[in-house]
């Protein structure tokens, strides 16, 4: 690589980080380019150096790389020796310290839908499709080996995934609403606790009924 795609990756890294930071902000419809250009400190015009199409490409771009960055940190906490649902309360106990820490992004994410709907043909669309089905998947391999081992139910492991994907952002939109202020941790055991064994404690089925 050379010094000058070096300088151009460190450059384009921390425009979106602080794309991210101004989105966390003031939400996708508040942020503009030249919010983003006061957060980086940087000249305006450096910004659509590198997002030559303005806002929509550059929020895309904070978006996807956001979620990667945020999957690559809870990848490297992961320990796939782990027996099958140790690994699987250790990922969900971090995923809610990495929600924490990067809370406002987060809230953003869920108050836009425009973020996770999908239509197709729409390149950027199905680029942010991709990363976030990459992420759910990561879970999803984890459910499966889980599975396979005996340690669950076997299930859709997708199906499984987004729907544990949806249980751990739930504790984020009930402080959202200001019905909680219950600390990350407290909510990380309570969605684990439901998503392992639901509303009723014991299946029907292992309980002989």
């Amino acid at each position: 690589m050379t010094k000058e795609e070096v300088l151009k990756n460190y450059r384009v890294s921390e425009i979106l980080e602080a794309a991210r930071r101004v989105i966390g902000r003031f939400g996708f419809e508040g942020t503009t380019i030249d919010r983003v250009a006061d957060e980086a400190h940087i000249a305006k015009g450096t910004i659509y150096l590198y997002f030559p199409k303005g806002k929509d490409e550059l929020l895309n771009s904070a978006v996807v790389e956001g979620i990667r960055d945020l999957a690559l940190e809870l990848a490297g906490g992961d320990d796939a020796t782990r027996p099958p649902m140790e690994r699987l309360a250790s990922l969900i106990r971090s995923m809610f310290k990495i929600q924490k820490s990067h809370e406002d992004f987060f809230k953003a994410l869920i108050l836009d839908s425009r973020f996770v709907s999908y239509e197709p043909g729409d390149r950027r669309g199905e680029e942010l499709r991709k990363v976030y089905l990459e992420w759910v998947d990561y879970f999803a391999c984890v459910l499966r080996s889980a599975a396979d081992q005996g340690a669950i139910r076997a299930r859709d492991p997708q199906l499984a995934a987004l729907t544990l994907a949806e249980m751990m952002t739930a504790p984020l939109r009930r402080r959202l609403l200001s019905l909680t202020d219950t600390p990350p941790e407290a909510d990380a055991e309570a969605v684990l606790d439901l998503f392992l064994y639901g509303v009723r404690g014991v299946h029907p089925e292992r309980n002989g009924k």
